[in-house]
């Protein structure tokens, strides 16, 4: 089976197909690339996939963006994930074909994309390589320790 690489699905204006996304063969280096940041970290439902614009095996992506897992589960499942701009207006990144399959409520989309408005400056740092994963999770840590008081 040939190991293909995620922008190889990246079509028109940058919006990913959930299908396409689902039979990805992701390999140990392309898995590297991406963090997963827990619910207890980002006080979402779901748990978040970040990545720098620097990734050697997946490519540059035209945008900054993130992906949210399709789901609540705890464990990290990223064939799950929902490729959603880093943006102070986040969009999910889907074919428009593909929004039906969803499966969070309107109010968890809308805290993921609070989410993402609320950490704009530090998550850009990250997608720019201007901070790394200790300090991109340490910082979201901080911060939603201060808005949990």
């Amino acid at each position: 089976m040939k190991i293909q690489k995620i922008d190889n699905f990246i079509k028109d204006n940058s919006l990913e197909s959930l299908d396409e996304i689902s039979h990805t063969k992701y390999t140990d280096d392309m898995l590297l690339e991406m963090a997963n940041i827990s619910q207890k970290t980002t006080g979402l439902d779901v748990i978040i996939w970040v990545q720098t614009n620097n990734t050697l095996n997946t490519g540059k992506h035209n945008q900054p963006r993130i992906k949210f897992q399709n789901n609540t589960a705890q464990n990290a499942q990223i064939q799950s994930g929902i490729p959603m701009s880093i943006s102070q207006n986040p969009e999910i990144l889907l074919k428009e074909k593909d929004l039906n399959k969803i499966n969070l409520d309107a109010k968890q989309i809308k805290n993921i994309k609070q989410w993402i408005i609320d950490n704009y400056d530090l998550l850009i740092k990250y997608w720019n390589e201007k901070i790394t994963t200790d300090e991109l999770i340490d910082e979201l840590k901080q911060t939603n320790k201060n808005q949990s008081n």
